[in-house]
């Protein structure tokens, strides 16, 4: 008959719930005080630990827990174990080295090797010694499955005693399920010995199961329960001398993660034997609640932990020691150091991907607060006004809390100084000077050019301020766009000048006289204001060093939460990408020429996709593009419109959906947007431009030129031919045309009715092709609210009840293909591939490719219009209204 022991003096974990379930499944007998106990465990155990995981965060060393669990980990994961006893009686000391791999394919392989000391300590006698001898145990595992979801293992084990063989002494069977974010199972049975016949291993089969949950449905909580069954198969006993008081052991953990630190409890019931207190003979079987308690810190890569346990002895039963090593980040136990600045080159930025990694970057600085040290070299961006104005507003938050910026320029734009003025400390190069000249909108135009060559364009647009058409059929400027071109430069020239006066402590006039005067030289830009030193490159850490009265270095940091969140699908916001001109079909680009084509279909099923995905819990769709298609832009409408009604419809099952207008969003673009009720946009955004244009390329002339004849057979009405470029358009042909854009117009007007809650005769005062602003268009009522990515997401924290301290994967979509995907999907092709092979990044795209006169005109010509089909409405913003 077997009695319990339940003695935890001192232990003090606070684990009610664990301790319950033990002192509830033990029974009533108790030892008597003066009889040591001992710790009963199997070889198969392997090296103690204070805390057991099933089915919650594996690492390598889960290959002798569950090796299931061996594909939770990914990549690389290198964990060693230690266990030293203190309490005479206990036994589990050794030392364990283990590695996994995870590549993520589908299965992970785990190999483990153990060094065994399981004996009592020093040169007292036990009695048990046949089964806790030196012991040297290996193992390997595999898991299959993908870990998010569950998985399932098989881990092979051998022994080696004192110079023997090694032989196969336990096979393991495991498995993991995922229950969505909150919720695992994972169970393992342990057959030993495999194959053995040796008395000294004893027949055990040990089945386990265990449920953990995760309240918060994150990392940051989890509390698990299981419950082992441990049978011994020896003659003596079987199946059917199993003992429920004896032989079945409840444990219960929790957990408590933040950043890098991890504080974990466990407390479960043990087998132990009584000894004799002169002889140390096993007197009788009994079990013991024993607890255990952990802490461990992570920096990045790299852990390390210890913990111990209690409740065998009267003091401390042992202690262990962790270390693990793994190529995918654990969390970071302290922030940034002081001591440490991070770069920012602003030349670097690429597109919309890039400016929103670098918005990221700086989000983190602003959360570290006076930690924060930011140098920004805004020479050479190559975005707009709004993206600077958003990248320029993060900065300023960053001073806000407390951080510190600083800039450093060489030869910068008015827009590249105007973006560094924000810093606390303006640096610039001995032989550089500013080139804050001021700023224009300029354009080209071919109409004269094209009719030499016997080629013509006719074009139908509404309406007057609808000026995409007139790069081929003016040669200058109307005097309507001449008026929203004005109005534009207006608008940030009053904002350039007052940010940069406020900025550096100056007046608007002589801020205003200072543009006037540049270029200006070093010493004239540090007399004026300007900046606040000159210094050579070399020289700007230890200038900054001697600011902040610390010892600096230059840096980069890369993120510094874990990498794995949570069981399942992570819940994430997504940003829906809209850059450039918008066509029907799929997007494509033209890296070598800069030209990105985003297509109504992509982002039609991109939508459709995180509608039906659980884990989206919403969508920013970012704009940065002056139209293109009327029929594409009608198409990603109705999917934004649609998304929008989901949500409306089921706010907790749906994602809600909002739109943050970079730097353009205009035409199509804006068409777009009016598919939800949130639109975001900065004050210097270009938006608006509420209308529609047929252009008809006519090469006639040049086919007379060449001396080539078309000859026509025509049945059906007089469309037939309207759309080819062999003549011109018939008076009946243009009629047909004008009625088509009137449709398409008035449909482009009642969609922004029916969204912006205004009649349509008074969305046409303010439409009919004009471009306007950010600020204006918020005065007109055609976006809600000034923002940018920041404050989009804000708002979808809001609608979807996300706190703000909770962290979440942010997915920028469509995905962008890799070099390699580019070169296959373009096989064949005489643009794509050549492009795809030459063109590594947009850094190397710059860096000599075409000679920078070439380059300039290039970046003039309205090239992306040429790409939409002849003959179809086209909503597009005149391709050379940027500000420069």
């Amino acid at each position: 008959m077997s009695a319990s022991l339940v003695r935890l003096p001192g232990l003090g974990l606070g684990l009610g719930l664990a301790l319950a379930i033990g002192v509830g499944l033990a029974p009533g007998a108790v030892a008597h005080a003066q009889d040591p106990v001992a710790q009963h465990r199997e070889l198969s155990d392997g090296v103690d630990r204070p805390i057991h995981d099933l089915s919650g965060s594996g690492d390598s060393s889960s290959l002798e827990l569950n090796p299931a669990l061996l594909n939770s980990s990914y990549g690389l994961d290198v964990t060693l174990l230690g266990y030293q006893t203190l309490y005479d009686f206990a036994r589990g000391a050794g030392f364990g080295a283990f590695a996994s791999l995870n590549l993520g394919w589908g299965f992970a392989l785990g190999f483990g090797v153990q060094a065994l000391e399981p004996g009592f300590k020093g040169d007292l006698a036990d009695a048990d010694i046949a089964h806790n001898r030196p012991t040297t145990k290996l193992s390997f595992g595999l898991a299959l499955g993908q870990g998010e979801w569950g998985s399932f293992g098989l881990g092979v084990h051998g022994v080696r005693r004192q110079g023997g063989v090694l032989r196969p002494s336990q096979l393991d069977i495991g498995a993991v399920v995922r229950i969505t974010n909150y919720a695992s199972f994972g169970a393992v049975a342990r057959l030993a010995p495999a194959g053995l016949r040796d008395p000294s291993f004893r027949p055990v089969l040990d089945l386990a199961g265990e449920l953990a949950v995760r309240p918060l449905g994150n990392r940051w909580l989890e509390l698990a329960g299981g419950l082992t069954a441990r049978i011994d198969q020896s003659e003596a006993r079987g199946f059917g001398g199993f003992d429920r008081n004896h032989d079945l052991l409840p444990y219960g953990r929790l957990a408590i993660r933040y950043q890098g630190v991890e504080l974990a409890g466990e407390a479960q019931l043990v087998q132990a034997d009584v000894l004799d207190e002169d002889t140390l003979d096993i007197l009788r079987q009994t079990t013991a609640l024993r607890g255990g308690v952990s802490l461990a810190l992570a920096w990045d890569y790299a852990s390390v932990g210890v913990g111990t346990h209690a409740g065998l002895g009267k003091g401390v039963d042992g202690l262990a020691y962790k270390a693990r090593f793994t190529t995918t980040r654990q969390g970071r136990v302290v922030g940034r150091r002081l001591l440490d600045a991070e770069q920012l080159e602003l030349g670097s930025i690429g597109g919309q991907r890039g400016l929103i990694a670098f918005l990221r970057h700086i989000e983190a600085a602003e959360a570290a607060g006076e930690r924060a040290v930011l140098v920004v070299k805004a020479d050479g961006f190559g975005l707009g006004w709004g993206a600077g104005q958003e990248l320029r507003e993060a900065l300023r938050r960053v001073r806000d809390a407390g951080g510190h910026v600083y800039a450093y320029v060489e030869q910068p734009s008015l827009l590249d100084y105007w973006i560094a003025s924000v810093a606390e400390q303006v640096y610039t190069h001995p032989a550089g000077q500013l080139d804050t000249v001021g700023i224009g909108s300029r354009r080209l135009y071919f109409r004269d050019a094209l009719a030499k060559l016997g080629i013509s364009v006719e074009a139908v647009h509404v309406d007057e301020y609808k000026s995409a058409h007139e790069n081929f059929t003016r040669s200058d400027r109307s005097d309507y766009d001449a008026e929203q071109r004005q109005a534009l430069l207006d608008d940030t020239w009053t904002t350039v000048v007052y940010d940069i006066a406020q900025a550096r402590g100056l007046s608007k006039a002589r801020v205003r006289e200072l543009v006037s005067d540049a270029p200006l030289g070093p010493d004239q830009a540090v007399e004026a204001g300007l900046v606040d030193g000159v210094i050579h490159r070399d020289e700007l850490t230890r200038t900054l060093s001697d600011d902040l009265e610390v010892d600096v270095s230059l840096r980069e940091f890369g993120p510094t939460d874990p990498e794995q969140q949570t069981w399942g699908e992570a819940p994430y916001l997504a940003v829906v990408l809209v850059e450039g001109t918008i066509v029907d079909g799929r997007s494509r680009n033209i890296p070598l020429l800069n030209i990105t084509m985003t297509g109504g279909d992509q982002i039609a099923e991109t939508l459709r996709q995180l509608r039906a995905d659980s884990a989206c819990k919403g969508i920013v769709l970012r704009v940065d593009s002056g139209g293109g298609s009327a029929f594409a832009s009608e198409v990603m409408w109705r999917e934004v419109q649609r998304t929008h009604e989901a949500w409306k419809s089921d706010k907790r099952g749906s994602p809600a959906i909002v739109v943050s207008m970079s730097d353009v969003a205009a035409s199509g673009g804006y068409y777009i947007a009016v598919g939800t009720d949130s639109i975001f946009a900065e004050p210097l955004t270009i938006t608006g431009s509420i209308g529609v244009v047929f252009m008809h390329f006519d090469v006639s002339g040049l086919l007379k030129l060449l001396g080539v004849g078309v000859d026509r057979i025509e049945l059906g009405g007089a469309g037939v031919d309207m759309n080819s470029i062999w003549q011109p358009w018939s008076e009946v042909q243009r009629e047909k045309v004008v009625g088509a854009i009137d449709r398409t117009y008035d449909l482009f007007l009642q969609r922004v009715s029916d969204a912006r809650g205004m009649t349509k005769p008074e969305i046409d005062k303010i439409a009919r092709g004009r471009v306007w602003s950010g600020e204006r268009a918020a005065d007109l009522g055609l976006v809600d609210e000034h923002g940018g990515l920041r404050e989009a997401l804000d708002e979808l924290r809001s609608r979807s009840g996300i706190a703000k301290y909770k962290q979440l994967e942010l997915r920028i979509l469509p995905k962008k293909l890799t070099l390699l995907q580019l070169v296959l999907r373009g096989a064949g092709s005489l643009v794509t591939a050549p492009v795809g092979r030459a063109v590594a990044s947009k850094r190397e795209a710059a860096q000599g490719k075409l000679p920078l006169v070439l380059d300039q005109a290039l970046a003039r010509l309205p090239m992306s219009i040429l790409f939409l089909p002849q003959d179809e409405a086209s909503t597009i913003m005149a391709g050379e209204i940027a500000i420069e």
